[in-house]
């Protein structure tokens, strides 16, 4: 198994390492469309971070990484590939994620997770942060952690699944 972090002037086949990744993962194998999978991606820019995994070469698993604010590094986009899943990989793939997170000073990590994904963020960690809407943490916030409103209830979505808030607070 290799890993590796992904940059902005990471080689190109990185990237493509995450998109095969992606792909696998939530267009084959939960049935997302790929032009709701990826109509919402930011361009590449200097801020860029991925972790990937490669396995005697093949794609694996992979996730973003983000700072939505100064004290809050969040973990997103988080796929291994369907051949690799319920293997281990995942727990893997968040705890080097967490590593490079904790290389700044942080609070606390987050997760903008599937509710059917919940339990396995739950085994490595984290707790539902109950009432929080999960999607301001996909850009910057414009508040703090503690003002935003705590008054979310998820809705299923047309894909069946709805979003939750997961978190690990770092002391």
């Amino acid at each position: 198994m290799d890993i590796y972090r992904v940059t902005k002037d990471s080689p190109q086949w990185q990237h493509k390492v995450y998109e095969y990744a992606r792909t696998d993962a939530f267009v084959f194998g939960q049935g997302i469309p790929i032009e709701a999978e990826y109509s919402h991606d930011e361009p590449i820019d200097e801020d860029y971070k991925a972790v990937i995994i490669v396995d005697n070469g093949k794609p694996v698993a992979g996730c973003r990484i983000t700072f939505p604010a100064d004290d809050i590094g969040k973990i997103g986009r988080v796929c291994v590939t369907r051949e690799y899943q319920k293997s281990g990989i995942g727990t893997l793939l968040i705890g080097e994620a967490e590593k490079w997170i904790l290389e700044r000073d942080v609070s606390r990590i987050v997760i903008n997770s599937q509710d059917r994904a919940q339990g396995f963020y739950e085994k490595v960690g984290y707790e539902l942060v109950p009432g929080v809407d999960p999607h301001p943490f996909e850009s910057r916030l414009s508040t703090a952690y503690d003002d935003i409103p705590r008054d979310y209830v998820p809705k299923k979505n047309p894909l069946g699944f709805s979003c939750v808030l997961v978190e690990k607070k770092i002391s």
